[in-house]
């Protein structure tokens, strides 16, 4: 007896093989491509340059300091100066003795001082402020120092233009970096005036005395004097100044600084 193939049997094997061949092709196609190595380079091959910056560095952050000077004072001037009538009595008494002494030799007599004043007088220390930090002269602390923050601004800005000039006219490197140093002391001195408490009144016995600060900036030249400031106080009883371990001289001597360091850090940046 012939037995038939059943035709449904090998409908299922048709299927899977069609299966099978389209996965295979898809995963064929899934596979991706190799990526394409880079040439090789040779040991010897320079690599390339890098482009060289010109980004100029900030000058070096140094301090540009204001350099004191006595000037025409006397030493003295670094402490804070009582001028009383008995200093004027005294300084008229050596002046009409000179002027005897004078009259002897010359055969001519001039009693007084030419252009005299009492603010001009040497004066003393009053005895409980003599290593007192209050008693010194404002021009060499306080005023310094912040005339000394305006310098150093005024010196970096000088510093970075001539650094930039030097990177650009031929310099050596020697001298580029010379350029870009900040200065360390300011060309122009700063140079005290009066830190003097005198008396108001030669006459009487009120025992006023007000409070004189001043200071210069720069040398005196042809036509071209230095900048100044000038701070004095109201007339103000000796007993006020005194009390509470001379309080109101500490807030007077604040005032005198604001009005100095204000009035000289204005001067034109040429007369630093």
């Amino acid at each position: 007896m012939i037995l038939k193939k059943r035709p449904h049997a090998a409908l299922p094997c048709g299927i899977a093989l069609a299966i099978l061949g389209f996965s295979a092709h898809a995963a064929e196609l899934e596979v991706p491509a190799p990526a394409a190595e880079p040439p090789a380079v040779a040991a010897d091959t320079p690599a390339p340059p890098v482009e060289a910056t010109t980004a100029a560095p900030a000058p070096q952050q140094s301090t540009t300091r204001v350099r004191f000077g006595r000037g025409f004072y006397k030493p003295g001037i670094e402490r804070l100066r009582v001028v009383r009538r008995e200093d004027t009595g005294n300084y008229i008494a050596g002046q009409i003795a000179l002027n005897v002494a004078t009259t002897l030799i010359a055969g001519r007599l001039s009693v007084g001082a030419q252009g005299f004043s009492k603010d001009d007088l040497g004066g003393t220390t009053p005895e409980e402020l003599k290593d007192d930090p209050l008693a010194v002269n404002p021009a060499m602390s306080e005023l310094n120092d912040a005339l000394s923050k305006v310098a150093t601004d005024i010196y970096r800005k000088r510093a970075e233009a001539a650094y930039a000039t030097a990177l650009t006219d031929g310099s050596t490197p020697e001298e580029i970096e010379e350029a870009r140093q900040v200065q360390k002391e300011a060309d122009t001195p700063l140079l005290p005036g009066p830190w003097h408490l005198v008396y108001e009144n030669l006459t009487g016995t009120d025992e006023l005395f007000r409070l004189k600060f001043g200071a210069e900036l720069g040398r005196a030249g042809f036509m071209r004097p230095p900048f100044a400031c000038l701070y004095q106080s109201e007339p103000i009883a000796w007993t006020q100044w005194k009390a509470d371990n001379w309080q109101l001289l500490r807030e007077e001597r604040a005032k005198a600084v604001a009005s100095c360091t204000e009035t000289l850090a204005a001067t034109p940046e040429k007369r630093w």
